[in-house]
């Protein structure tokens, strides 16, 4: 018995809701890049002499990196984490999202981040590769130091690129605006700068994330999640194909009147 008219119009609301849920559905998800660091590196005003620079891949002591509060304890700058990546970001060809993230852990010197005392860690781009422009041990020839560098190198962190830390775990931060600088060129340096110059709680945090460099084989602590942004045509032919069926179902309404 086929189903009456009043029926098929009572009835295509929602199967145009059902269909037009299923073509979203059927979009080609955007397929993610996943990029670890290739170094990541602390500088501290407790870091005296030439060794200003640590944390490096071999060095094995300092399987724990901090992040600091500008001026903690009366101390000058702050403690930084730089991370390097050497990738070709020029590879994408559109905009795309990316996430970088972290492992947050005890900073060693009980100041770390709480429920009670969030921390807000800012990632930053910078005007340099730290790694050849801060003077240590092991660059001799860099032109700056770590304080130079910290104040004058580091550049404003996008507002979505701060996340208040409130203990142990994964941290994650959108770097969206900064991963799209690379990959236009924009800014031509591949490196991130994990500071709290941005946090104003009044608190002096001393908060640990692991060093990638002691995570052993396999994706370590800290990388990057790369995603193309889906191209605005396809998003156009769903509403294209919904507005479709909305014009089907005012007819078939229409006719019953």
């Amino acid at each position: 018995m086929m189903p009456s008219a009043s029926f098929l119009s009572s009835r295509l609301p929602r199967t145009a809701l059902l269909i037009a849920c299923l073509a979203a559905a059927s979009l080609p998800a955007a397929a993610a890049t996943v990029i670890e660091v290739t170094e990541d590196v602390m500088t501290s005003s407790f870091f005296i002499g030439a060794n200003t620079v640590r944390g490096y891949a071999g060095e094995g002591n300092r399987p724990v990196l901090r992040t600091s509060t500008n001026g903690a304890f009366g101390l000058p700058g702050a403690e930084t984490i730089y991370l390097t990546f050497d990738y070709d970001f020029s590879a994408f060809s559109g905009p795309v999202t990316a996430t970088l993230t972290m492992q947050s852990t005890a900073g060693g010197q009980g100041a770390d981040a709480s429920e009670d005392n969030p921390f807000l860690v800012s990632a930053h781009g910078v005007l340099a590769n730290p790694l050849t422009t801060i003077t240590d041990d092991t660059n001799p020839g860099g032109p700056v130091s770590w304080l130079t560098f910290f104040n004058s190198y580091i550049l404003p962190a996008d507002a979505a690129a701060s996340t208040s830390v409130t203990g142990f775990g994964a941290v994650s931060f959108d770097v969206s605006a900064l991963v799209n600088e690379w990959r236009t060129g924009t800014n031509p340096v591949s490196a991130i700068a994990i500071t709290g110059k941005n946090d104003v709680s009044g608190n002096a945090f001393l908060h640990g994330f692991l060093n990638n460099n002691n995570s052993g084989p396999g994706m370590g602590y800290t990388f990057l999640t790369v995603s193309a942004v889906p191209e605005p045509g396809t998003y156009a032919m769903l509403l294209v194909g919904v507005a479709g069926l909305g014009a089907v179902v005012r007819r078939r309404r229409a006719q019953q009147r």
